[in-house]
């Protein structure tokens, strides 16, 4: 009757550590990943040394919020600042029958020169990173 005893009090301790030590992930901790799901825009998380932004991804899903590695959202942020002025340029541009920027800037010379090659240099990086930054599985 004993080593009966015995057997169970064994059995049951094996069972509570093995139960104790086995990592149980909830749901809710799925992985994190450009391209997944999240709720509260603005929302940053670290995995490992990435860090990610709940926002709305503008090569993934620009119609609803996903994370993001932070610097698509940094991109993306800066790039909207400077798209209203570049898109005025060529407007400027369009209006002065001159076919680019860099013909504008050649026209008008100096200090507005190299405004407008800093700000075609500006939007030209961001256009190229977007897509690379921004892919989804990142």
């Amino acid at each position: 009757m004993e080593v009966a005893m015995l057997r169970k009090i064994v059995i049951a301790s094996t069972l509570g550590l093995f139960l104790a030590t086995s990592a149980v992930t909830p749901a809710s901790a799925a992985t994190i990943k450009t391209g997944s799901a999240c709720k509260k825009a603005g929302q940053t998380v670290k995995v490992g040394k990435k860090t990610y932004v709940c926002g709305k991804n503008p090569v993934v899903t620009p119609t609803r919020n996903t994370y993001m590695l932070k610097v698509c959202s940094d991109i993306s942020k800066n790039y909207a600042l400077v798209r209203p002025t570049y898109d005025q340029m060529l407007e400027l541009a369009k209006n002065n029958n001159v076919a680019t920027l860099t013909e504008l800037g050649n026209i008008v010379g100096g200090s507005d020169k190299k405004f407008i090659d800093d700000l075609v240099a500006v939007v030209d990086e961001a256009q190229a990173q977007i897509p690379i930054a921004c892919k989804k599985g990142a």
